[in-house]
């Protein structure tokens, strides 16, 4: 399956997945923590600066927002988790609102759970793995901001994530700044759209 990233529309945002389109494709969720990169890094997947806001400041995102790729794919950025200056009723609301998203009926095929490589796995990525594996969606590891280490201390910080994990995946480190990891984690996403 070749998917031209590029042709990469805005469809809406919607509060709750009942507001859903009806567009029957394969959905991607992008998953993380408040302020590791989910806009920048889907910028760069889609090859369209400014195609997802972007923001120093963590919580911009709090709705789902959907995006249909190459009229393929419909790739769902959920809100970040974890953000510490929302309010305790924000922070619920936004964990209800992923937590429907992905038990419901629109579930993904596939989530990318997104964590910063310089601070690895938070427990509130592991949570998410944890919920993710107990209701056997699939999942990606993708470590962002590689390009904010060294090569000795990525190497040893993939590592020690990957442990983190339980040995499990090894996350594909990502670098918006220098579009590494970019097209490796296009690929995949395409090969897992192929999984039955």
């Amino acid at each position: 399956m070749r998917i031209t990233w590029e042709n990469t529309s805005f469809i809406q945002s919607v509060a709750d997945d009942r507001q859903f389109p009806a567009i029957d494709l394969p959905q991607v969720a992008v998953a993380g923590h408040s302020n590791v990169g989910k806009s920048s890094l889907l910028n760069a997947l889609f090859g369209r600066k400014g195609m997802v806001k972007t923001s120093k400041a963590p919580g911009c995102t709090r709705l789902l927002n959907l995006f249909e790729v190459d009229g393929r794919m419909l790739v769902v950025d959920l809100p970040g988790y974890g953000f510490a200056r929302a309010s305790k009723g924000d922070q619920a609301q936004w964990q209800k609102l992923i937590e429907h998203y992905l038990s419901g009926e629109t579930k993904p095929k596939l989530v990318l759970a997104l964590m910063d490589i310089r601070h690895g796995p938070k427990d509130s990525d592991l949570q998410l793995i944890e919920w993710l594996n107990e209701r056997g969606l699939r999942w990606l590891p993708v470590a962002t901001k590689a390009d904010k280490l060294t090569g000795n201390d990525r190497s040893k910080r993939l590592r020690e994530m990957t442990q983190a994990m339980g040995g499990m995946l090894s996350p594909l480190p990502t670098s918006t700044l220098n579009r590494r990891g970019v097209d490796e984690l296009r690929a995949l996403v395409e090969k897992e759209l192929l999984v039955d």
